[in-house]
């Protein structure tokens, strides 16, 4: 049985993760599962921007595939952060990643993509009814979106090249052993003026909604590093495995020992089990880190990705 709604009032110091296992266990799955978190004391002099992503889902096979994860109620001192599904959906547990900055910085910034303000490309072939409800509906014959975009331009153009890091934050997906699990955000079409976001499902991939938050900044911005990773960096799709890990090697050594973010970007998963995937980091150095993607339980993991940000403030 599910429960609405899985609130915990005490906050905790900001460390840029959440996991809803600090609210409640996952045998325990709810529509909402949120907690405050602080920032560091005066650390803001007003509400900061954030930006947040998936680092970790595990959702039942048996509806939808559908989350979302939130950042409201922003002050200069905290927010409250939760993760969501609606339905028929069943989300055992979930990990989000979150970064903030000033809300006067004008060298980074956060913008979020929603398939909801997008233009699409439909199926060339398939049709198929919207996601599940819990009304019965008449099935409706339009063709299905597998494409998404728009065209983000920056409030003041960069004075050089930009780099763009794209979080995972919102899923609505059909599940079924004829529908695997198939979404890619990304963006390409950059230039110091803007860039253009994508959301993407392919092959047997049934995508009825995402979001994905963006993060823009100078591409030699000092003490900052970016990039993206992927199970095919190391092995092919047709060639999956519970874990796959690697190292990454940062463009340029950090002064200090930096805070490395991550969250997912790309998922190709079997549609047959629950999605279960998982992305972390550990063994950062000034020179890099190691990466790890990784499945649990029956899923079968073919390809997963995801974009990173490194920050070694001296």
């Amino acid at each position: 049985m599910r429960i609405a709604m899985v609130h915990l009032a005490k906050s905790r110091l900001d460390d840029g993760h959440f996991s809803t296992e600090e609210v409640r266990r996952r045998e325990k799955p709810a529509l909402s599962t949120s907690r405050p978190i602080a920032f560091t004391p005066n650390h803001y002099d007003e509400p900061p921007n954030l930006a947040a992503g998936f680092s970790s889902l595990d959702v039942s096979c048996e509806g939808p595939i559908r989350a979302n994860l939130i950042a409201d109620n922003i002050t200069k001192d905290g927010f409250r952060i939760a993760i969501e599904t609606w339905g028929q959906s069943t989300l055992y547990s979930a990990d989000g990643t979150f970064i903030e900055r000033k809300a006067t910085a004008k060298e980074c910034i956060f913008g979020q993509f929603d398939t909801q303000d997008a233009s699409f490309s439909p199926a060339k072939s398939a049709t198929a009814p919207r996601a599940a409800t819990t009304r019965k509906l008449a099935v409706q014959t339009e063709p299905v979106p597998r494409k998404y975009a728009k065209r983000f331009d920056f409030p003041q153009p960069f004075k050089e090249p930009v780099e763009v890091v794209c979080w995972l934050n919102r899923l609505d997906m059909s599940s079924g052993r004829d529908r695997d699990y198939k979404i890619r955000a990304f963006a390409d079409e950059g230039d110091e003026e803007g860039f253009t976001a994508h959301l993407n499902t392919w092959d047997n991939g049934e995508l009825h909604g995402a979001a994905m938050c963006w993060i823009a900044f100078p591409k030699f911005k000092p003490h900052v590093d970016s990039g993206r990773f992927s199970t095919t960096d190391v092995r092919k799709r047709t060639d999956p495995r519970p874990k796959t890990s690697a190292r990454v090697k940062f463009k340029q050594r950090f002064l200090v020992v930096p805070t490395v973010l991550t969250a997912l970007s790309m998922l190709d998963t079997a549609g047959n089990a629950d999605l279960r995937v998982r992305v972390s980091v550990a063994e950062v150095s000034r020179e890099g880190f190691r990466w790890t993607l990784e499945t649990w339980g029956d899923s079968t993991l073919y390809a997963a990705g995801a974009s990173w940000i490194a920050l070694g403030f001296p």
